[in-house]
């Protein structure tokens, strides 16, 4: 008669604990939501012209406001090399290396974007002896790299390791956004 009771006690916290432990979606994306189809959308029209350079800007801009950061460097690292040549799309990825946590990389590929956007300007901080780049950048474009170039470089000198989490990430672009300011106010 015990046994009936302790089995019987036994699977009622076990429907229980089942109850209070449902399981959570995998994505949080809804299929059913528009948001989502036009994502799908993009992903599919990215996979068949893995060259095209606004798909790929795009997207990576797609993950990195959904929060998935490692989506974008994926998929911009899965495409055709050429895209990773016009300096936007370098931009972008330097701001999914970041958002995932590694400064470094971020700021070497931010280097990267400034130089071919100098260089495609004609700028005199545009490295020499390299033919001019296949694409153009303006000078908007060229004070945004600019700025985030900046912010990254005070991150990699005051050894930032997380600048999602730490406070010195916000004053390192204060103090970008600054420079950039009085630049454009010239």
């Amino acid at each position: 008669m015990e046994w009936r009771w302790n089995a019987v006690f036994l699977i009622s916290l076990g429907a229980i604990w089942a109850a209070m432990t449902t399981a959570k979606p995998v994505s949080s994306l809804d299929p059913a939501d528009e948001s989502t189809r036009e994502l799908a959308e993009l992903e599919d029209a990215y996979a068949h012209d893995p060259s095209d350079v606004a798909l790929a800007k795009t997207l990576a801009e797609t993950y990195l406001d959904l929060g998935r950061p490692g989506l974008a460097i994926a998929v911009l690292r899965a495409g055709d090399a050429s895209v990773l040549e016009h300096p936007m799309v370098a931009h972008r990825l330097a701001q999914a290396y970041e958002a995932s946590g590694r400064v470094l990389d971020a700021y070497a590929t931010a280097d990267l974007a400034l130089a071919r956007c100098a260089r495609a300007l004609g700028t005199k901080d545009a490295p020499s002896g390299t033919p001019v780049p296949r694409f153009g950048c303006d000078a908007r474009q060229h004070t945004a790299l600019t700025m985030h170039h900046r912010a990254l470089g005070h991150m990699v000198e005051w050894g930032i390791a997380d600048p999602v989490r730490d406070d010195r990430t916000e004053v390192a672009y204060d103090l970008a956004m600054r420079r950039a300011r009085i630049a454009s106010s010239r």
